[in-house]
């Protein structure tokens, strides 16, 4: 029904409640019945404030003015008859005036709501839970959209059709409030739409679900996915050749050595020897870093992963002491290499290593992760060098796949240890990257 017909027929209908109480009340009077009657005022006077809240006052002040009208002609004068319906179209008017103000703060809120639900960038729906087949009241345009129909066609619909995995929607309803739940809908066509679905419970046995559609999002992370599989295949590949072609290099280098003794042409061939030793180093390394990135980061404990790391080490003489219970860090699954190529650098080039000690500190800017050590320490123009990448092979590739690996997920690292008393190694947590569980 359309909201100029609806408003006629209200209006239409709020005429003859106040003609037919004026009557009613007429007769009343002519009746000597002056107590009982008057109280079917209430009726019009409710009934104009709460559908037209604007004129609502003026409405029950006309109905008041129309009463005293009627009324104190009849009385007289008897005082108490005029007390009492001058009280009484008193309260008729308050009464008018109440109700127009809470039907107004009513309709704004519901234009809120309308406006809210309606103009929403996500799907929205109200699903009726009472009912044997929880089945949708209501529908938003982008939900709507979101499933292939008309908001209109969906109402009556049950929800659980919707859903790919018909177990999801039972999980859904067992659940005060569900946020972030990804699953997969069934539009009206059969294709499938991938979404994040919300979830909260409302009053009278409904439920509002707010659903986003993640469907692109997610096919690009699927071909994002399986790009870097590809890629990661081809460096597999490459890097088997040439590891193949180095090891036949340095065999042939090798039985130069033996074949030949002329001085310079050793120095030659030693020469030879260690370049290609440096190229066989450097393909393992990317070997051991080849999976980088290509698996989504989540929140690892800590602990646990430095004390895996310490079980497959071998270092006689060096203590390994992490403090770090309850502490979970969001970062890439390779976060164990991190530790494991900063603790095995401690032993290998700390010389006088005796123990390893991961802590941590909360601050305002986020969280610091030590790795300490006891050894000779970095020297102060090193500091920064050791995570650079060089080609020429003065720098290590450990450290600068150890910041690539932090990166990741917004952590830093830098080295503020003393030189002389040993290395320091501070991973900065973003605020958002860390959880004490």
């Amino acid at each position: 029904m359309s909201a100029g017909k609806r408003g006629g027929n209200r209006l239409l209908l709020l005429a003859a409640s106040v003609a037919a109480t004026f009557a009613v009340n007429a007769a009343g009077l002519f009746a000597g019945i002056t107590i009982v009657l008057p109280h079917l005022f209430y009726l019009p006077i409710v009934l104009a404030a709460y559908w037209f809240p604007r004129r609502g006052i003026v409405a029950s002040l006309a109905i008041a003015v129309g009463y005293l009208a009627m009324t104190l002609p009849v009385a007289g004068g008897d005082i108490g008859l005029i007390v009492s319906a001058l009280s009484r179209a008193a309260v008729f008017i308050a009464i008018g005036a109440a109700i127009s103000f809470l039907s107004l703060r009513l309709g704004e809120q519901e234009e809120r709501y309308r406006g809210i639900f309606g103009n929403s960038e996500a799907g929205m729906f109200i699903v009726a839970l009472a009912e044997t087949v929880p089945r949708i009241e209501e529908a938003n345009y982008v939900g709507a959209t979101l499933l292939g129909a008309t908001a209109g066609a969906l109402i009556g619909e049950p929800m659980s059709r919707f859903f790919a995995d018909p177990g999801t929607w039972d999980e859904i309803r067992s659940d005060n409030a569900v946020y972030g739940y990804e699953t997969a809908l069934r539009r009206t066509d059969g294709t499938a739409v991938q979404v994040f679905l919300s979830a909260g419970r409302l009053p009278g046995e409904r439920v509002v679900l707010t659903l986003i559609d993640i469907t692109a999002r997610k096919n690009a992370e699927n071909a994002l996915r399986e790009a870097n599989a590809k890629l990661n295949m081809m460096g597999r590949l490459t890097r088997n050749d040439l590891m193949a072609a180095v090891s036949t290099l340095l065999s042939r280098i090798a039985g130069g050595i033996r074949e030949f003794d002329d001085p310079a042409f050793l120095r030659y061939l030693n020469s030879l020897d260690e370049d290609a030793r440096f190229v066989q180093r450097r393909a393992e390394i990317t070997r051991d870093y080849q999976d980088l990135g290509l698996r989504p980061p989540g929140w690892q404990p800590l602990q646990k992963t430095i004390q895996e790391v310490r079980s497959c080490l071998l270092l006689p003489g060096v203590s390994v002491r992490p403090w770090v219970e309850r502490l979970e860090v969001y970062a890439d699954p390779m976060l164990d290499r991190v530790f494991s190529n900063l603790i095995e650098n401690a032993a290998r080039h700390g010389k006088s290593v005796s123990q390893v000690v991961i802590t941590y500190q909360i601050r305002d800017d986020g969280l610091l992760v030590y790795v300490e050590d006891d050894g000779v320490g970095i020297p102060e123009p090193k500091k920064e060098e050791i995570f650079e990448y060089s080609a020429g092979g003065g720098g290590g590739l450990g450290l600068f796949f150890v910041r690539e690996i932090l990166s990741i997920t917004g952590m830093t690292i830098a080295e503020t240890g003393t030189p002389g008393e040993g290395a320091r190694f501070e991973i900065h947590v973003p605020p958002d990257g860390y959880r004490i569980v």
